[in-house]
Protein backbone atom coordinates (compact mmCIF):
# COMPACT_ATOMS: atom_id res chain seq x y z
CA UNK A 1 0.00 0.00 0.00
CA UNK A 2 1.29 3.35 -1.11
CA UNK A 3 1.74 6.31 1.51
CA UNK A 4 -0.74 8.70 2.21
CA UNK A 5 1.24 12.25 0.83
CA UNK A 6 -1.07 14.27 2.58
CA UNK A 7 -0.71 12.18 5.58
CA UNK A 8 2.81 12.15 5.90
CA UNK A 9 3.11 16.07 5.04
CA UNK A 10 0.97 17.06 8.13
CA UNK A 11 3.15 15.04 9.85
CA UNK A 12 6.06 16.03 8.52
CA UNK A 13 5.08 19.87 9.21
CA UNK A 14 3.94 18.85 13.26
CA UNK A 15 7.30 17.74 13.45
CA UNK A 16 8.71 20.94 12.16
CA UNK A 17 6.60 22.52 14.45
CA UNK A 18 7.15 21.05 17.46
CA UNK A 19 10.98 21.53 16.64
CA UNK A 20 10.30 25.05 16.03
CA UNK A 21 8.90 25.72 19.04
CA UNK A 22 11.73 24.49 21.36
CA UNK A 23 13.03 26.89 19.86
CA UNK A 24 11.28 29.71 20.26
CA UNK A 25 11.25 28.68 23.81
CA UNK A 26 14.87 29.02 23.95
CA UNK A 27 15.51 32.36 22.14
CA UNK A 28 12.34 33.83 24.30
CA UNK A 29 14.19 33.36 27.08
CA UNK A 30 17.72 34.27 25.61
CA UNK A 31 18.98 30.46 26.69
CA UNK A 32 20.93 27.86 24.56
CA UNK A 33 19.44 24.49 24.58
CA UNK A 34 19.30 21.91 27.78
CA UNK A 35 20.97 18.63 26.45
CA UNK A 36 17.27 16.91 26.79
CA UNK A 37 16.22 19.73 24.45
CA UNK A 38 19.04 19.77 22.13
CA UNK A 39 18.24 15.92 21.58
CA UNK A 40 14.52 16.37 21.30
CA UNK A 41 15.01 18.75 18.63
CA UNK A 42 17.66 16.89 16.51
CA UNK A 43 15.02 13.75 16.90
CA UNK A 44 12.33 16.04 15.69
CA UNK A 45 14.65 16.96 12.92
CA UNK A 46 15.71 12.95 11.89
CA UNK A 47 11.95 12.32 11.99
CA UNK A 48 11.19 15.24 9.56
CA UNK A 49 13.51 14.29 6.99
CA UNK A 50 12.77 10.69 6.98
CA UNK A 51 9.30 11.52 5.86
CA UNK A 52 10.67 14.06 3.35
CA UNK A 53 12.18 10.96 1.97
CA UNK A 54 9.06 9.30 2.07
CA UNK A 55 6.85 12.12 0.40
CA UNK A 56 9.32 12.48 -2.35
CA UNK A 57 9.66 8.86 -3.15
CA UNK A 58 5.41 8.93 -3.25
CA UNK A 59 5.69 12.16 -5.36
CA UNK A 60 7.42 10.42 -8.20
CA UNK A 61 4.98 7.58 -7.90
CA UNK A 62 1.53 9.44 -7.97
CA UNK A 63 2.84 12.86 -9.08
CA UNK A 64 1.87 14.13 -5.57
CA UNK A 65 0.82 18.08 -4.82
CA UNK A 66 3.61 18.55 -1.94
CA UNK A 67 5.87 21.10 -2.98
CA UNK A 68 9.69 19.58 -2.56
CA UNK A 69 10.77 23.53 -2.85
CA UNK A 70 8.80 24.47 0.32
CA UNK A 71 10.02 21.17 2.16
CA UNK A 72 13.34 22.10 1.27
CA UNK A 73 13.09 25.55 2.39
CA UNK A 74 10.99 24.61 5.64
CA UNK A 75 13.99 21.65 6.68
CA UNK A 76 16.51 24.52 5.88
CA UNK A 77 14.90 26.94 8.02
CA UNK A 78 14.98 24.51 11.11
CA UNK A 79 18.34 23.91 10.37
CA UNK A 80 19.39 27.45 10.93
CA UNK A 81 17.24 27.28 13.83
CA UNK A 82 19.62 24.48 15.51
CA UNK A 83 22.95 25.59 14.38
CA UNK A 84 22.11 29.12 16.13
CA UNK A 85 21.97 26.69 19.53
CA UNK A 86 18.16 27.85 20.27
CA UNK A 87 18.35 31.28 18.85
CA UNK A 88 16.89 32.48 15.41
CA UNK A 89 19.90 33.23 12.92
CA UNK A 90 19.72 36.76 11.71
CA UNK A 91 22.70 36.34 9.28
CA UNK A 92 24.46 39.10 7.21
CA UNK A 93 26.93 36.33 5.29
CA UNK A 94 28.14 36.98 2.10
CA UNK A 95 25.47 36.81 -0.78
CA UNK A 96 27.64 33.96 -2.21
CA UNK A 97 27.88 32.35 0.71
CA UNK A 98 24.55 32.34 1.80
CA UNK A 99 23.65 30.89 -1.46
CA UNK A 100 25.81 28.04 -1.41
CA UNK A 101 24.09 27.18 2.03
CA UNK A 102 26.68 28.77 4.00
CA UNK A 103 25.35 28.91 8.09
CA UNK A 104 26.22 30.26 11.56
CA UNK A 105 28.60 27.19 12.62
CA UNK A 106 30.97 29.13 14.54
CA UNK A 107 28.55 29.93 17.26
CA UNK A 108 27.17 26.01 17.40
CA UNK A 109 31.27 25.63 18.27
CA UNK A 110 31.48 28.13 20.21
CA UNK A 111 28.47 26.44 22.48
CA UNK A 112 29.81 22.95 21.98
CA UNK A 113 33.68 24.22 23.59
CA UNK A 114 31.81 26.64 26.41
CA UNK A 115 31.32 26.16 29.54
CA UNK A 116 27.80 24.50 29.68
CA UNK A 117 28.49 22.94 25.93
CA UNK A 118 29.01 19.47 26.00
CA UNK A 119 32.87 19.65 25.47
CA UNK A 120 34.42 15.97 25.54
CA UNK A 121 37.94 14.68 26.94
CA UNK A 122 39.30 15.33 23.97
CA UNK A 123 38.85 19.22 22.60
CA UNK A 124 37.79 18.76 19.14
CA UNK A 125 34.82 17.85 17.09
CA UNK A 126 32.98 17.86 13.83
CA UNK A 127 29.37 19.58 12.51
CA UNK A 128 28.02 19.24 8.96
CA UNK A 129 27.16 22.87 7.08
CA UNK A 130 23.50 22.93 5.94
CA UNK A 131 23.88 23.06 1.99
CA UNK A 132 20.73 22.62 -0.05
CA UNK A 133 21.62 19.87 -1.92
CA UNK A 134 18.46 20.58 -4.96
CA UNK A 135 18.40 24.05 -5.45
CA UNK A 136 15.27 25.52 -6.83
CA UNK A 137 15.29 26.20 -10.22
CA UNK A 138 17.08 29.64 -11.65
CA UNK A 139 14.21 32.17 -11.50
CA UNK A 140 14.41 35.17 -13.69
CA UNK A 141 13.82 37.77 -10.53
CA UNK A 142 17.01 36.52 -8.75
CA UNK A 143 20.48 36.57 -9.51
CA UNK A 144 23.23 33.94 -9.79
CA UNK A 145 25.54 33.95 -7.38
CA UNK A 146 27.57 30.51 -7.67
CA UNK A 147 27.91 27.59 -10.45
CA UNK A 148 26.28 24.84 -8.17
CA UNK A 149 23.12 27.20 -8.46
CA UNK A 150 22.76 26.22 -11.99
CA UNK A 151 23.57 22.19 -11.99
CA UNK A 152 21.61 19.38 -10.17
CA UNK A 153 23.84 18.67 -7.30
CA UNK A 154 22.95 14.97 -6.27
CA UNK A 155 24.36 12.87 -2.94
CA UNK A 156 26.99 10.82 -3.72
CA UNK A 157 27.03 7.53 -1.05
CA UNK A 158 30.43 5.53 -1.96
CA UNK A 159 32.96 8.06 -3.23
CA UNK A 160 32.84 6.86 -6.84
CA UNK A 161 30.59 7.28 -9.50
CA UNK A 162 30.51 6.37 -13.09
CA UNK A 163 28.30 7.41 -16.18
CA UNK A 164 28.26 7.58 -19.77
CA UNK A 165 29.37 10.86 -22.04
CA UNK A 166 27.92 11.57 -25.62
CA UNK A 167 30.92 11.99 -27.79
CA UNK A 168 28.57 11.58 -31.31
CA UNK A 169 25.98 12.62 -31.82
CA UNK A 170 24.19 12.85 -35.81
CA UNK A 171 20.97 12.40 -36.33
CA UNK A 172 19.90 11.06 -39.49
CA UNK A 173 16.44 10.31 -39.04
CA UNK A 174 14.57 11.38 -42.70
CA UNK A 175 11.40 10.35 -44.71
CA UNK A 176 11.69 6.27 -45.88
CA UNK A 177 9.60 5.06 -48.56
CA UNK A 178 7.74 1.83 -47.88
CA UNK A 179 10.15 -1.04 -48.31
CA UNK A 180 13.19 1.27 -48.17
CA UNK A 181 16.00 0.50 -45.35
CA UNK A 182 16.16 3.11 -42.93
CA UNK A 183 19.07 5.40 -41.93
CA UNK A 184 21.38 4.95 -38.59
CA UNK A 185 21.70 7.56 -36.11
CA UNK A 186 24.60 7.27 -34.24
CA UNK A 187 24.97 7.98 -30.84
CA UNK A 188 28.07 6.96 -29.18
CA UNK A 189 29.02 7.15 -25.37
CA UNK A 190 31.96 6.40 -23.78
CA UNK A 191 31.91 5.42 -19.97
CA UNK A 192 33.44 7.44 -17.34
CA UNK A 193 34.81 6.13 -13.76
CA UNK A 194 35.39 8.99 -11.57
CA UNK A 195 35.99 9.84 -7.70
CA UNK A 196 35.47 12.50 -5.52
CA UNK A 197 37.92 14.86 -4.33
CA UNK A 198 38.35 16.73 -1.27
CA UNK A 199 38.76 20.26 -1.06
CA UNK A 200 40.02 21.79 2.06
CA UNK A 201 41.77 24.48 4.39
CA UNK A 202 42.48 24.84 7.56
CA UNK A 203 42.33 28.47 10.01
CA UNK A 204 44.94 29.77 11.64
CA UNK A 205 44.59 29.67 15.47
CA UNK A 206 42.38 31.61 16.65
CA UNK A 207 41.92 32.89 20.79
CA UNK A 208 38.55 31.47 22.25
CA UNK A 209 38.54 34.53 24.29
CA UNK A 210 38.32 36.27 20.95
CA UNK A 211 35.70 33.77 19.76
CA UNK A 212 33.98 34.24 23.20
CA UNK A 213 33.92 38.25 23.36
CA UNK A 214 33.15 39.42 19.42
CA UNK A 215 30.17 38.07 17.64
CA UNK A 216 31.26 39.60 14.49
CA UNK A 217 34.83 37.36 14.41
CA UNK A 218 32.54 34.08 13.95
CA UNK A 219 30.38 35.51 11.23
CA UNK A 220 33.87 36.45 9.72
CA UNK A 221 34.98 32.82 10.20
CA UNK A 222 32.04 31.45 9.06
CA UNK A 223 32.33 33.49 5.63
CA UNK A 224 35.35 33.38 5.08
CA UNK A 225 35.61 29.57 5.35
CA UNK A 226 33.04 28.92 3.35
CA UNK A 227 33.43 31.69 0.41
CA UNK A 228 37.10 29.98 0.42
CA UNK A 229 36.38 26.54 -0.35
CA UNK A 230 32.98 27.15 -2.66
CA UNK A 231 35.24 29.87 -4.56
CA UNK A 232 38.15 26.62 -4.46
CA UNK A 233 35.38 24.43 -6.26
CA UNK A 234 34.07 27.15 -8.91
CA UNK A 235 37.91 27.15 -9.74
CA UNK A 236 37.88 22.89 -10.19
CA UNK A 237 34.16 23.21 -12.23
CA UNK A 238 35.85 25.79 -14.49
CA UNK A 239 39.83 25.35 -14.56
CA UNK A 240 40.38 21.42 -13.71
CA UNK A 241 42.66 19.96 -15.74
CA UNK A 242 41.92 16.20 -14.63
CA UNK A 243 45.93 15.17 -13.20
CA UNK A 244 46.47 14.27 -10.17
CA UNK A 245 43.39 15.10 -7.70
CA UNK A 246 41.77 18.25 -9.99
CA UNK A 247 38.30 17.83 -11.58
CA UNK A 248 38.16 17.16 -15.45
CA UNK A 249 36.45 20.56 -15.80
CA UNK A 250 34.66 22.41 -18.34
CA UNK A 251 37.69 24.39 -19.41
CA UNK A 252 39.93 21.24 -20.68
CA UNK A 253 36.70 18.43 -21.18
CA UNK A 254 37.00 17.13 -24.65
CA UNK A 255 34.49 17.58 -27.34
CA UNK A 256 33.44 21.04 -26.13
CA UNK A 257 32.45 23.85 -28.61
CA UNK A 258 34.55 27.16 -29.11
CA UNK A 259 33.01 30.45 -30.36
CA UNK A 260 36.03 32.87 -31.60
CA UNK A 261 35.94 36.70 -31.28
CA UNK A 262 33.66 38.55 -33.72
CA UNK A 263 32.88 42.11 -34.61
CA UNK A 264 32.62 42.59 -30.95
CA UNK A 265 31.44 41.19 -27.29
CA UNK A 266 28.08 40.86 -27.94
CA UNK A 267 28.04 39.78 -31.20
CA UNK A 268 30.84 36.95 -30.33
CA UNK A 269 27.96 35.98 -27.54
CA UNK A 270 25.16 35.95 -29.77
CA UNK A 271 26.67 33.71 -32.06
CA UNK A 272 27.58 31.14 -29.31
CA UNK A 273 23.87 31.07 -28.19
CA UNK A 274 23.43 29.88 -31.72
CA UNK A 275 25.73 26.99 -31.52
CA UNK A 276 23.97 25.80 -28.30
CA UNK A 277 20.43 26.50 -30.08
CA UNK A 278 21.58 24.08 -32.87
CA UNK A 279 21.59 21.03 -30.41
CA UNK A 280 18.87 22.23 -28.57
CA UNK A 281 20.88 23.20 -25.54
CA UNK A 282 19.48 26.60 -24.36
CA UNK A 283 17.11 25.85 -21.81
CA UNK A 284 19.29 25.18 -18.89
CA UNK A 285 22.00 27.86 -20.39
CA UNK A 286 23.74 30.38 -18.54
CA UNK A 287 27.19 32.33 -19.47
CA UNK A 288 30.03 32.49 -16.59
CA UNK A 289 32.59 35.25 -16.91
CA UNK A 290 35.09 37.85 -14.96
CA UNK A 291 33.59 40.49 -13.39
CA UNK A 292 35.55 42.71 -15.41
CA UNK A 293 34.25 40.83 -18.72
CA UNK A 294 31.00 41.45 -17.13
CA UNK A 295 31.87 45.36 -16.46
CA UNK A 296 32.79 45.51 -20.33
CA UNK A 297 29.52 44.36 -21.24
CA UNK A 298 27.61 46.79 -19.19
CA UNK A 299 29.47 50.02 -20.48
CA UNK A 300 29.27 49.03 -24.23
CA UNK A 301 27.61 52.27 -25.78
CA UNK A 302 26.54 53.00 -29.44
CA UNK A 303 28.15 56.15 -31.62
CA UNK A 304 26.28 58.51 -29.84
CA UNK A 305 27.54 57.15 -26.17
CA UNK A 306 24.31 55.72 -24.89
CA UNK A 307 24.73 52.88 -22.99
CA UNK A 308 23.10 49.89 -24.20
CA UNK A 309 22.64 48.48 -20.42
CA UNK A 310 20.93 51.35 -19.40
CA UNK A 311 24.05 53.13 -18.01
CA UNK A 312 24.05 54.77 -14.44
CA UNK A 313 20.96 56.54 -14.31
CA UNK A 314 18.78 53.61 -15.58
CA UNK A 315 21.71 50.62 -14.69
CA UNK A 316 20.58 47.01 -15.61
CA UNK A 317 19.03 45.07 -12.42
CA UNK A 318 21.92 42.85 -11.15
CA UNK A 319 18.65 40.75 -9.67
CA UNK A 320 18.18 40.02 -13.19
CA UNK A 321 21.38 39.72 -14.89
CA UNK A 322 21.20 38.35 -18.57
CA UNK A 323 22.79 38.36 -21.36
CA UNK A 324 20.87 37.06 -24.90
CA UNK A 325 18.13 36.09 -22.41
CA UNK A 326 20.76 33.80 -20.32
CA UNK A 327 22.12 34.29 -16.60
CA UNK A 328 24.69 35.71 -16.17
CA UNK A 329 27.59 33.92 -13.31
CA UNK A 330 30.37 36.09 -12.63
CA UNK A 331 33.54 34.41 -10.53
CA UNK A 332 37.27 35.10 -10.53
CA UNK A 333 37.87 31.54 -10.99
CA UNK A 334 37.22 32.63 -14.86
CA UNK A 335 39.69 33.85 -16.69
CA UNK A 336 39.16 37.58 -18.39
CA UNK A 337 38.72 37.50 -21.76
CA UNK A 338 37.12 34.19 -21.97
CA UNK A 339 33.54 33.24 -21.21
CA UNK A 340 31.74 30.08 -20.96
CA UNK A 341 28.06 29.52 -22.11
CA UNK A 342 27.07 26.06 -21.40
CA UNK A 343 23.50 24.09 -20.57
CA UNK A 344 24.96 22.89 -17.20
CA UNK A 345 21.77 20.83 -16.87
CA UNK A 346 24.39 18.67 -18.74
CA UNK A 347 26.86 18.56 -15.62
CA UNK A 348 25.76 17.07 -12.46
CA UNK A 349 28.08 17.83 -9.32
CA UNK A 350 28.83 14.96 -7.24
CA UNK A 351 28.61 15.69 -3.11
CA UNK A 352 29.92 13.41 -1.09
CA UNK A 353 30.44 15.50 1.99
CA UNK A 354 29.48 19.31 1.94
CA UNK A 355 30.20 21.47 4.22
CA UNK A 356 32.01 19.34 7.06
CA UNK A 357 34.13 21.76 9.83
CA UNK A 358 36.18 19.91 12.41
CA UNK A 359 37.89 21.77 15.19
CA UNK A 360 40.48 20.95 17.62
CA UNK A 361 42.67 22.19 20.32
CA UNK A 362 45.40 19.52 20.11
CA UNK A 363 47.40 21.05 17.54
CA UNK A 364 50.84 21.68 18.76
CA UNK A 365 53.34 24.55 17.04
CA UNK A 366 57.50 24.20 17.64
CA UNK A 367 57.43 28.06 17.40
CA UNK A 368 54.22 29.36 19.30
CA UNK A 369 55.79 31.22 21.43
CA UNK A 370 58.76 32.12 19.97
CA UNK A 371 61.36 30.60 17.98
CA UNK A 372 61.95 27.30 19.62
CA UNK A 373 59.60 27.29 22.28
CA UNK A 374 56.42 25.37 21.39
CA UNK A 375 52.70 24.89 23.09
CA UNK A 376 49.72 22.80 21.74
CA UNK A 377 46.68 24.99 20.89
CA UNK A 378 45.37 23.47 24.06
CA UNK A 379 47.45 25.17 26.64
CA UNK A 380 47.04 28.83 25.09
CA UNK A 381 43.58 28.35 25.32
CA UNK A 382 43.34 28.50 21.25
CA UNK A 383 40.90 27.11 18.60
CA UNK A 384 41.54 25.77 15.03
CA UNK A 385 39.39 25.23 12.55
CA UNK A 386 39.13 22.68 9.45
CA UNK A 387 36.76 23.27 6.74
CA UNK A 388 36.19 20.93 3.87
CA UNK A 389 34.10 19.16 1.32
CA UNK A 390 34.06 16.51 -1.29
CA UNK A 391 33.18 16.71 -4.74
CA UNK A 392 32.35 15.29 -8.19
CA UNK A 393 31.94 16.71 -11.37
CA UNK A 394 29.99 14.85 -14.32
CA UNK A 395 29.56 16.36 -17.70
CA UNK A 396 27.50 14.20 -19.88
CA UNK A 397 27.27 16.04 -22.89
CA UNK A 398 30.59 18.30 -23.65
CA UNK A 399 29.30 19.64 -26.69
CA UNK A 400 26.62 21.19 -24.67
CA UNK A 401 29.71 23.70 -23.28
CA UNK A 402 30.76 26.57 -26.02
CA UNK A 403 34.20 28.49 -24.86
CA UNK A 404 33.55 32.29 -26.03
CA UNK A 405 36.58 34.09 -27.12
CA UNK A 406 35.74 37.95 -25.86
CA UNK A 407 38.88 39.34 -27.17
CA UNK A 408 39.51 41.30 -30.32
Amino acid sequence: MSDNIELLGAEMRQALTEARDICKAAEDANRDFTPAEFQQVKALQDKATGLKDRILVAKAKEQARVSDADISRQMQALGDDIAGGGRAVKSHLHPRVKASGGTDWADTILKQVGPQGYKGILANGTIGVSVPLDPEPVRSDVPVLTLRQLMPNVQNTTGRFAYLRQTVRTNNAAVVAQGAKKPTSVYTLARVDDRVRTIAHLSEPIAKQDLDDVGSLRQFIDQEMRLGLDLALEDEILNGDGTGEHFDGIGHVSGSQAQAFVTDVLVTTRKAVTKLERYGYMAGAAFVMTPDDWETIELLADNENRFYYGGPQTTVDRSARRLWGAPVVVTEAATTGTAYLADWRQMTLQVRQDGVLDWSENVYDPNALGVGTGASDWERNMLRFRFEGRFGLEIMRPSSIVEIDLTA
